[in-house]
């Protein structure tokens, strides 16, 4: 499942978008701050997510419960 790092040009706000495994990026992304379409991915993270593996004691979805 690939995090990407989204920044909007219109307010300038970063937010992550998660893509689901076997899904499509989306054409567009919504800007959460000003309401804009305009938004677009500048960053993927290459490594695994949280999920997608055991989680360990340091798992930040978890908040280091070890669950």
């Amino acid at each position: 499942m690939p995090i990407y790092i989204i920044k909007c040009p219109d307010c300038e706000h970063q937010f992550k978008g998660l893509v689901m495994e076997n899904t499509q990026k989306p054409k567009e992304w919504f800007c959460s701050q000003c309401g804009g379409y305009l938004a677009r991915p500048i960053f993927q993270y290459s490594g695994e997510h949280p999920l997608d593996n055991s989680h360990g004691a340091s798992c930040s979805c978890c908040f280091g419960n070890g669950k």
